[in-house]
């Protein structure tokens, strides 16, 4: 009887050479890898769809559910290039270990960049004689030296300002030619007599009017032209960030400051100021032209109060991002630029409008907003 054979020293492949102990810790640290590779592959995916999903979810939510959630109503005037940076870790990371979901990030970042953010490429047709040419103007905090210019480029028919007591008459004694009027913040230019002029008292906020009317002839026919100035969220937002009143706002007993109660109570004063404006502009029998500082970003319930019942002229005949506040700003989550568009143009019965483009300069707080409008038949 032969002798058995003696063990090889270390591990063996079975028929074949022995492996020597080098060689079992190669293939011990390669399979680790290998584990850690294909586990760092699973959790990139499941991180990508999470992502692109909850991103959806998000601008849904901002778009539709808006001002009726405290949560939102903050975001929605937030720069929203701030939800872009998971993306700064994630799609790295996906370039080095599963690159083919960079097309996912890449569908996502140019959904939020050019659907979410209205970006439009409208042809502007050539100008005529039959179109009424208009600019709106927050002139609070303004660059007045670039407004001018703006002016003097565009040549408007009529120019609505908000936030500008007693500026129409030293702008109707600057720009040849156009008849002017004062109510209240409010300042109306206009190459045609002014047959009316009111504040739309039906429409207040602690006594303030938010919006005026003015009445012209056009093309012999009586035209509506509202002038809107929806208040501003600084102070509020302002106040439930700073973080004192957070836990007491979220539990609906806030400390009351600027006469209300919590957030909440702000959110549905403002819902309700823009449902009675959105009501009285309903109702306008004549062809009707409304602009002005909605103080409104262009997503949420808020605006599309608005949008639901006339046409935004921008999202309808505009350019590029159209955004107008803030003109000037250092943030470089927003590049440096505005990143809201709260500035507008809508129209109702009577008109198309044909071009519609914020200024180009910055160096002001608000941008002014320039359209055109063509005269349709009334029905």
């Amino acid at each position: 009887m032969s002798e058995p054979a003696s063990s090889p020293q270390g591990a063996s492949s079975g028929r074949g050479t022995p492996l020597n102990r080098d060689q079992v810790l190669f293939q011990i640290t390669a399979g680790t890898i290998d584990s850690v590779l294909k586990w760092t592959r699973h959790a990139l995916g499941w991180a990508t769809l999470l992502y692109v999903v909850g991103l959806l979810l998000f601008l849904l939510g901002m778009e539709w559910w808006g001002e009726r959630s405290w949560f939102f109503t903050v975001l929605l005037y937030a720069p929203i290039q701030t939800s872009l940076l998971p993306l700064v870790v994630l799609t790295p990371l996906c370039l080095l270990f599963r690159w083919r979901l960079v097309l996912w990030h890449l569908a996502a970042a140019f959904i939020l960049v050019f659907v979410y953010m209205t970006f439009r490429w409208s042809s502007v047709p050539s100008p005529n004689g039959l179109e009424l040419r208009a600019v709106t103007f927050n002139f609070g905090e303004s660059n007045r030296p670039q407004f001018m210019s703006f002016l003097d480029a565009v040549k408007p028919d009529i120019v609505l300002m908000q936030d500008a007591k007693g500026r129409g008459a030293d702008l109707g004694r600057k720009t040849s030619g156009m008849y002017f009027s004062d109510l209240d913040q409010f300042a109306f230019l206009s190459k045609f007599p002014i047959q009316k002029a009111e504040l739309v008292d039906s429409v207040k906020i602690h006594g303030a009017p938010v919006a005026a009317r003015y009445e012209i002839q056009y093309q012999g026919r009586a035209i509506a032209i509202y002038s809107v100035h929806l208040p501003t969220p600084r102070q509020q937002l302002s106040r439930f960030l700073g973080g004192r009143h957070i836990l007491g706002d979220l539990a609906g007993h806030g400390h009351r400051e600027a006469g209300y109660g919590d957030f909440r109570d702000w959110v549905h004063e403002r819902l309700g100021l823009a449902r009675a404006l959105a009501k009285v502009l309903a109702e306008e029998k004549e062809p009707m032209i409304v602009g002005g500082d909605f103080n409104t970003p262009d997503h949420g319930y808020v605006y599309h109060i608005f949008a639901g019942e006339m046409t935004d002229c921008f999202a309808h005949a505009g350019r590029g991002w159209g955004l107008t506040f803030p003109g000037s700003t250092h943030n470089p989550i927003s590049f440096f630029g505005p990143w809201l568009r709260i500035d507008y143009f809508f129209t109702g019965k009577g008109w198309r409008v044909t071009e519609c483009r914020p200024e180009p300069g910055s160096k002001s707080q608000h941008k002014a907003v320039f359209a055109r409008f063509a005269p349709t038949p009334m029905s």
